[in-house]
C-alpha cells in the first residue's frame, strides 16, 4: 500500500470513528438501536493488520540497511522506514509488543551504520 493509500484509510477510519460517536447520541435520544456502531471489530482488525504491516516494512528496511554500502541511500531508506512506522503508530493508535521490537531493530541498525560511516569518513581525512 503506498503513502497515498495510508492516508485515505486514516481519514476513512478517523471519519467513522467520529461520526459513530456523534450519530450514537442521536440514536440513542430517539430509541434507535446504536451499539452495532460500536463494534470495532472491522476497525480493530484494520488497525492490527497495519501493525503487521508496519513491522514487515521495518524488518525489511533493516536487513537492506545492512547490505547497503552508500550513505545517502541508507539514510534516505531509514527516513522512509521512521516515516512509515510513524504513521501507522499514529493510525493504530501506538504498536504493539512485535512492531516496537521490529523498530527497535530498525533504530539499532541505523544507528550502527551511522557510526560505521562516520569512522570511515574520518579514517579518510587523516
Amino acid at each position: 500500500m503506498n503513502k497515498h493509500g495510508t492516508c485515505r484509510l486514516e481519514q476513512s477510519v478517523n471519519n467513522t470513528e467520529r461520526m459513530r460517536e456523534s450519530s450514537s447520541k442521536r440514536y440513542r435520544d430517539f430509541q434507535i438501536p446504536w451499539e452495532w456502531m460500536f463494534d470495532t471489530g472491522l476497525i480493530g482488525q484494520m488497525k492490527l493488520s497495519s501493525l503487521r504491516l508496519a513491522k514487515e516494512y521495518m524488518k525489511r528496511i533493516s536487513k537492506e540497511l545492512k547490505s547497503i554500502n552508500e550513505y545517502s541511500q541508507e539514510q534516505s531508506l531509514m527516513l522512509q522506514g521512521v516515516r512509515f512506522a510513524y504513521k501507522i503508530h499514529q493510525f493504530a493508535g501506538g504498536f504493539d509488543a512485535e512492531t516496537i521490537n521490529a523498530f527497535e531493530e530498525l533504530k539499532k541498525v541505523g544507528m550502527r551504520s551511522h557510526h560505521h560511516h562516520h569512522r570511515h569518513h574520518n579514517n579518510n581525512n587523516v
